[in-house]
């Protein structure tokens, strides 16, 4: 429950207010005790990011793309966001594939390591057939369409490198907890809270609704 709780806590600021703790490591977590209840409190926030109301809205549409794994949204947000990558162009699912693997369920250090050798072995197969693709059978000619067929990122915005530290912290913590968390369900709702708060109030409910019905309950209204 606590690690949920600090999950919440880190999605919170970063999806709904717009304000992450970058540096949020185990040595940076009590726990204090209030009956029952193990609540976390987070320490040290002298390594805090700020986001604008665009880079924070990037990031909430960039987890409602990879909740629904889609590829145009998930590319699109990551436009918004300021990554590119060699491939985002003609290989964007390779995009998704990597955030989905970051946004991964967290677990025990046996499984966090088996979903890595997993995502690993995929993308060298991937390279494996984009070198075919391109014809290359020897040592040689592989040599030659090496930097065509690697995938490295071409532009990065300074708050995301802040980001992927952030994640990859907040994963380890749930790892040194031994707790299985539905990652990117927790990102998800936050970030479709940051979303939806951009609705006015009587809107809101309306925004869920088909098209066609929430055009006749405006009407009626």
């Amino acid at each position: 429950a606590m690690a949920a709780r600090a999950l919440h806590a880190t999605a919170c600021q970063m999806m709904e207010i717009g304000v992450f703790n970058s540096d949020p490591h185990a040595g940076n977590l009590l726990s204090q005790v209030r009956g029952t209840s193990a609540i976390p409190v987070l320490l040290d926030f002298g390594n805090c990011i700020r986001l604008t109301q665009a880079q924070r809205l990037a990031y909430c549409r960039l987890l409602v793309g990879l909740s629904e794994a889609s590829v145009t949204k998930t590319r699109e947000a990551l436009d918004d966001v300021g990554l590119v990558t060699t491939q985002s162009k003609d290989k964007p699912e390779r995009d998704l594939e990597y955030m989905l693997v970051l946004f991964r369920d967290t677990g025990n250090r046996e499984e966090q390591l088996k979903g890595r050798q997993e995502f690993f072995r995929k993308r060298k197969e991937q390279r494996e057939a984009d070198y075919r693709a391109l014809g290359a059978t020897t040592k040689k000619e592989r040599k030659k369409l090496k930097a065509k067929v690697a995938r490295y990122p071409t532009q990065v915005p300074d708050e995301f490198i802040l980001f992927i530290r952030m994640m990859l912290l907040v994963r380890g913590l749930c790892t040194q907890l031994d707790v299985e968390l539905p990652f990117m369900q927790i990102f998800e709702l936050h970030a479709r809270r940051g979303l939806i708060a951009l609705c006015e109030s009587p809107s809101r409910a309306l925004s869920f609704l088909p098209a066609a019905a929430s055009h006749r309950a405006s009407a009626a209204n």
